[in-house]
């Protein structure tokens, strides 16, 4: 992804608690979300943590669209328990072309 492309995305992490021995599960149904990049699970309070990727537009704060994606989508997975959702409020990434 060029640089230029990362600057019309908007991106946002979401840390989740499934239900035990449900993590695989949880991971399997986040990555059929076109805007989940990746789910990766982990040691910690939480299970999983969630990369969203989102279109920036004018009229729909990027924020907004990340909440309505948590809430109508994410959320309402049975096996989920609790989530906490990070919006970077600014960003730096080093990229390297991919070929």
């Amino acid at each position: 992804m060029s640089a230029e492309e990362m600057k019309r995305k908007a991106r946002a992490f979401v840390l989740i608690e499934t239900k035990p021995g449900k993590e695989k599960e949880v991971m399997e149904k986040l990555l059929k979300y076109e805007e989940v990049k990746e789910v990766h699970i982990y040691s910690g309070e939480m299970d999983l943590i969630a990369v969203l990727e989102t279109e920036r537009e004018m009229l729909v704060p990027s924020s907004k669209k990340v909440a309505d994606l948590v809430i109508d989508k994410i959320q309402s997975i049975k096996e989920i328990q609790d989530t906490e959702t990070i919006i970077p409020t600014y960003s730096k990434t080093k990229w390297l072309e991919r070929v």
